[in-house]
């Protein structure tokens, strides 16, 4: 038995040996890999031998290795300017190269995440979107760059994967690999790289179907009403998680606080991002699902994904939920989403006039140029850029009528449409429709509103003493009609909080 005891410590000492000895790259990096540009660049791996001397080479520049005694190995790159001219990256042992990378090029990274309308390839916007086709042919762009994440969650959940579970090269996007892409990220890389001209590299770590809690850190579930979410989680009384106030319907393994996060970002959280891209809340508002307090989990994945990365400044553009006629929670959930532009460096992607059927409207072009938008004026500072439709500011009451304030009018309030796939078209009338106006009774009153310069007057004759207003809050608000003079439609919105309908059984609670 002694014996055997020997041979099988032998037998593990020779293996990790050989591990070490056959140092590689992080499985997120791979041949056509697009760095982060700017004035540190991590690059890490495993497999390196504690005593060796290693080094990192990019180009002419080159960074000393610093290896931990597990065989991890990490070194930063300093200054990477943008460009697209592909260089090897190499780990160089004692001077002779150990492991090297291909076709490596410098731009701008960002994480695209959330679930179905997110991960909806582009190959579906075109089966159901035909304009799209024009779009796929032109996209022969070998400097916008993908790489899909599909690593399943952990067997224990609550536990951070390393590394992920395989490696694999980025795909650069060409009109014969775009329609694996994600649809919404792939016209935002689009646009972003023609715009500022440079690489642009997407990790998409999207999954169809779950909920924001397995997305956020588990460490970022501190303020009491989300440690609660967690406690109940962990503790497997998912009837009460379910009844709890803004809580959560957990399925499947995948559901769980962390769970997306601890298998496919935590690995990731050392690579360079220029920020996040984020669609979500679906399941957080569907059937029998409570959107209350979204806006809190909203702040703490943008927190929790800050600190994991650290930097508090990095963007967070997200997608308010676009129209859908069975969805009564969405109502809400728009609300907590437009709320959520309190958090520092967030952009919101409005989304109510893109029409289509069922849960996934195909027209993700707009989609992702107007995500695309929000990065070209929020994070690179494109002054001529306008990234957002009128904002509800408040509202003043004068009598029997409500004098309604914004911001984000760029060439005005407008009223227009916008038909499927289709551009707006301005309408010379001041009507707006969608208003609705609300006593201290709380009764909702359809109302007429018409622009007047920078506001909007609403005025109900079913209520002489309106207090509140709301603006296209409805599951499917078809005619809504607000824009600015940039062709981006006003959010919907409500006045009180208090008086909107949260789900199926109606007001707050």
């Amino acid at each position: 038995m002694k014996m055997k005891r020997i041979i099988a410590a032998t037998l593990l000492l020779l293996v990790c040996g050989d591990l070490q000895s056959e140092p590689h790259f992080a499985s997120i990096f791979g041949d056509n890999a697009v760095l982060q540009s700017g004035p540190s660049t991590k690059v890490w791996g495993f497999g390196a031998d504690p005593s060796g001397d290693y080094t990192l080479q990019f180009g002419d520049r080159s960074a000393k290795a610093t290896v931990l005694g597990n065989g991890l190995w990490k070194a930063t790159l300093s200054n990477l300017p943008r460009s697209d001219d592909p260089k090897e990256l190499t780990l160089l042992k004692s001077g002779k190269a150990a492991v090297s990378l291909r076709d490596i090029v410098v731009g701008e990274v960002w994480l695209a995440a959330g679930q179905s309308n997110m991960q909806m390839q582009v190959k579906s916007m075109k089966k159901d979107m035909p304009p799209a086709q024009d779009w796929v042919d032109s996209a022969s762009l070998p400097q916008v760059r993908f790489r899909r994440v599909n690593d399943p969650v952990l067997s224990d959940s609550k536990r951070e994967a390393t590394d992920l579970a395989t490696s694999a090269p980025w795909i650069k996007m060409s009109p014969e690999s775009v329609p694996e892409f994600s649809a919404a990220a792939a016209v935002f890389a689009r646009q972003i790289a023609e715009e500022l001209q440079c690489p642009v590299g997407i990790i998409d770590v999207s999954w169809g179907g779950k909920p924001i809690e397995p997305f956020i850190p588990r460490k970022a579930f501190t303020p009491p009403f989300l440690s609660r979410i967690k406690e109940l989680a962990d503790e497997n009384k998912l009837d009460d998680l379910k009844q709890l106030r803004g809580g959560v319907i957990i399925r499947n393994p995948e559901g769980y606080p962390g769970a997306i996060f601890n298998a496919r970002i935590a690995p990731l959280t050392q690579y360079g991002l220029a920020g996040f891209i984020w669609y979500q809340a679906e399941s957080n508002a569907g059937k029998g699902e409570d959107p209350r307090r979204y806006r809190h989990k909203m702040a703490a994945l943008a927190e929790g994904w800050r600190a994991r990365w650290s930097d508090d400044s990095l963007p967070l553009l997200f997608v308010q939920l676009p129209s859908f006629p069975q969805a009564t929670g969405w109502i809400r959930a728009r609300e907590e989403q437009r709320l959520s532009l309190e958090i520092p460096h967030s952009s919101m992607a409005v989304t109510i006039d893109i029409r289509g059927e069922g849960i996934h409207p195909p027209d993700k072009l707009e989609l992702g140029k107007r995500l695309a938008r929000c990065a070209l004026k929020n994070t690179y500072n494109i002054k001529d850029v306008v990234a957002s439709g009128p904002c509800y500011t408040g509202h003043e009451v004068n009598g029997s009528e409500l004098i309604v304030r914004f911001s984000e009018i760029h060439g005005g309030l407008r009223s227009g449409n916008r038909s499927l796939f289709s551009a707006v078209e301005f309408s010379e009338t001041k009507d707006v429709k969608w208003f609705e106006v609300a006593a201290t009774d709380g009764k909702w009153h359809e109302a007429s509103a018409h622009i007047a310069g920078e506001t909007v007057i609403v005025a109900s004759d079913q209520e002489p003493s309106p207090v509140s207003v709301r603006y296209a809050c409805g599951t499917a608000p078809q005619g809504s009609n607000l824009y600015n003079g940039a062709g981006l439609p006003a959010s919907p919105f409500c006045s009180d909080l208090e008086l909107l309908e949260w789900d199926d059984h109606g007001k707050e609670k």
